[in-house]
């Protein structure tokens, strides 16, 4: 055989092996039972394609199917099961109206505390294979309480208030520091979850005075808190990679953080984008 019929046969092999030996009604419905049931371990998914389709795959011949097909092995997402889907779509359409109206000298704020705990956590990292990267931890559970403001559209905007307790107090001078940033502003949303210190009478009392106006999410919707991404990127920045000796040590690394959120702008930017993800898989744009 010449080498140019070689070379043709070679490929055609390849376009016809390249799904394997699952045709693409069976790989539908494959996809179908990997959306919609949980399989913790490749030899599971082989087990059932044998089953259902008398077709056998080794383990490791199933991760590249699986790999081709588009999964990969992660950690699956945490949903509060008190979770109202419905609420956080009329939620969300809501405030979309009301942002789509507001004049340009609106600020929009995400509030929520954070409370990072002075001790260094395991973390995935590039490491030789064969070989260990010990990371040392100190004991006890001391605390640092930030009460924080982040806007919907300037990154670099954080306030993080760094405090004793997040409370009705703290919230209430965290929002004060937003009054005087800015003074030129129509006015300020700010919203946020339902903690009990941020519809506190005294609180509420006072924001009536002043150009505040609250809104807050609905029950058990984390996900819709733009600020719930800054604390993630601020344990992956900072928290989960180094070893602060003393808590001192810990708290300034972590209010440097927020002095040098400049530096973090270009990743913020595509990581805090105003695309939120729905509990019944929805997207919904605020841009």
């Amino acid at each position: 055989m010449c080498p140019v019929a070689c070379i043709d046969k070679l490929l055609r092999c390849e376009q016809l092996g390249y799904w394997g030996k699952m045709d693409s009604f069976q790989l539908s419905l494959l996809r179908k039972e990997l959306k919609t049931k949980l399989y913790t371990e490749a030899k599971s998914v082989s087990s059932w394609i044998s089953q259902i389709f008398d077709i056998h795959y080794t383990v490791q011949g199933c991760v590249s199917l699986l790999n081709r097909m588009g999964f990969t092995y992660k950690k699956t997402s945490e949903i509060p099961c008190e979770a109202d889907h419905d609420r956080q779509e009329e939620f969300m359409k809501e405030l979309s109206r009301v942002l789509e109206k507001k004049d340009s000298k609106s600020i929009v704020y995400y509030a929520d505390g954070v409370h990072p705990t002075h001790n260094s956590r395991s973390t995935y990292a590039w490491i030789e294979k064969g070989e260990e990267f010990p990371q040392p931890t100190v004991s006890g559970r001391d605390r640092v309480n930030i009460n924080g403001l982040l806007s919907a559209y300037d990154v670099t905007d954080v306030i993080a208030h760094d405090c004793d307790s997040v409370n009705a107090l703290s919230t209430k001078a965290l929002y004060e520091k937003a009054l005087i940033k800015h003074p030129e502003a129509s006015v300020i949303y700010i919203i946020s979850d339902n903690a009990k210190y941020y519809r506190n009478k005294d609180l509420r009392e006072w924001i009536k005075g002043t150009k505040i106006v609250q809104w807050f999410l609905p029950a058990y919707s984390p996900n819709l808190n733009l600020i719930e991404r800054l604390w993630k990127f601020l344990r992956k920045k900072v928290i989960n990679i180094g070893f602060y000796r003393s808590k001192e040590m810990f708290r300034k690394a972590v209010m440097n953080f927020f002095a040098r959120i400049d530096e973090y702008k270009e990743e913020l930017e595509s990581f805090l984008t105003l695309n939120f993800r729905l509990y019944n898989s929805k997207t919904f744009s605020l841009d």
